[in-house]
């Protein structure tokens, strides 16, 4: 992997703690997330008519694998956020996010190599157990999986559920950026596209929710709505060249961030095991990089 493949992943990592902090904090359900993706298409319309200006066939050369692997993409997509949401609603910060993030990375990277026939060194692979094992000694270990509490373990649940999502996302994504040739900011803006026409029943069903959630939380929807997908499309960019099993643990190095972000900002104890986790994912990362 390049430095410049690695820059964008880390910068992608940071943004990514970054909105998950935030939506944390909003604690928002099904019209938040509707209102996101609403909000992200509006956002980015500017960027996409001008890039449509400069290249007119951008969309009418798009294929029908290309279409369904977008719709696949979107559906997966709205599958993660509903799920993320509900475990921040039902468990905690410090729980939902590393389990997601940790079972996520594991599991595309396992798909990549063992279905996509991506090659794998002895570095790369002790790389991503290293990670895998920083975002769970940041989860609490072992300690955080016997919790028998109600919040806890439904943090661990939606967290395992919000992975699962994340490795489809990861595999499908990458296979269509790498190999059906699908540009990223395209597959990111048309995906959030079909989020918005999926979800569109909302506006029927849950008007006074969604109403009541702008009122609520419209600064964090906008502000997630700018930065997320720019995060994503950073690393999109990065799996155009890089393996996808490199790029979807080295992306989880916003663990990092996030427990920061804990320790700073939220006042989040486990200092001793938040250092340790740390320092695999250091080691991690430096796996991934050595050639």
């Amino acid at each position: 992997m390049s430095f410049a493949t690695f820059s964008l992943v880390v910068l992608a990592a940071l943004i990514h703690a970054t909105w998950n902090l935030l939506a944390k904090k909003a604690g928002g359900g099904a019209a938040f997330v509707f209102l996101g993706v609403a909000t992200m298409v509006a956002l980015y319309l500017p960027v996409m008519l001008v890039w449509w200006w400069q290249t007119p066939s951008l969309f009418f050369d798009i294929t029908a694998m290309q279409w369904l692997f977008i719709a696949l993409s979107a559906c997966l997509h709205i599958g993660y956020s509903l799920a993320l949401q509900r475990g921040y609603q039902q468990g905690d910060y410090g729980v939902v996010y590393p389990v997601a993030r940790g079972t996520g990375p594991f599991l595309s990277s396992l798909v990549a190599i063992l279905f996509l026939g991506e090659a794998v060194t002895l570095s790369s692979a002790l790389g991503i157990i290293a990670i895998v094992g920083g975002i769970f000694v940041l989860a609490g270990g072992l300690r955080a999986l016997a919790d028998s509490t109600p919040r806890a373990r439904a943090g661990v649940r939606w967290g395992m559920t919000t992975g699962g999502f994340i490795a489809l996302y990861t595999v499908v994504d990458g296979y269509s950026v790498k190999h059906l040739l699908i540009a990223p900011l395209l597959l990111d803006y048309c995906c959030n596209l079909l989020r918005v026409v999926f979800l569109s029943p909302l506006i029927v069903t849950q008007r006074r929710e969604i109403r009541t959630e702008w009122k609520k939380n419209w600064r964090y929807i906008v502000v997630i709505s700018a930065i997320s997908p720019l995060a994503y499309i950073l690393v999109l960019t990065a799996m155009q060249t890089a393996p996808i099993s490199q790029v979807a643990p080295l992306r989880e190095v916003s663990m990092l961030f996030a427990a920061f972000f804990g320790v700073k900002l939220l006042r989040e104890e486990r200092f001793g095991e938040k250092l340790l986790g740390a320092a695999l994912m250091v080691i991690g990362v430096v796996g991934l990089l050595w050639r």
